[in-house]
């Protein structure tokens, strides 16, 4: 069989699909196959299927407990970060508001305020965790 004619029966099979006959399918499917052909020209679209592989193998095993124990860890790492650019902006925006940095004692003053013992209570056990880690490496 000639490979104009095999195009042409290929052509026919994918034009009886009605998804496939709607004008905004076709545009997309262009654009994937443009997007895509690099990658496939270069052999690197079997990097891409390969990850996907392995990627589907993974939540195939994963169980339910364990499938929720990573979602939990990926929302609470999400929350660490969202909260920290918030503080982050916001001890920006009153640092930038001050004429001149703080004194020695004003900053020694500031430990009267609950938060900031709070905050340096947090800093201070967390650096402790991670130095008895150091050691036990």
């Amino acid at each position: 069989m000639s490979e104009e004619k095999q195009l042409n029966i290929i052509e026919k099979k994918l034009m009886s699909d009605t998804a496939l006959n709607d004008p905004a399918t076709i545009e997309g499917i262009k654009n994937l196959i443009e997007k895509t052909a690099p990658l496939v020209q270069a052999g690197r679209f079997n990097n891409i299927i390969d990850l996907l592989s392995l990627i589907s193998d993974n939540i195939q095993f994963l169980d339910e407990a364990a499938l929720e124990k990573t979602t939990k860890v990926g929302e609470e790492i999400l929350a660490l970060g969202w909260t920290t650019g918030n503080a982050v902006r916001m001890a920006n925006a009153q640092t930038a508001a001050l004429e001149k940095p703080p004194g020695l004692f004003q900053l020694m003053s500031s430990l009267n305020d609950p938060d900031v013992r709070r905050s340096l209570h947090f800093f201070i056990g967390t650096m402790r965790i991670i130095g008895r880690q150091m050691k036990n490496d």
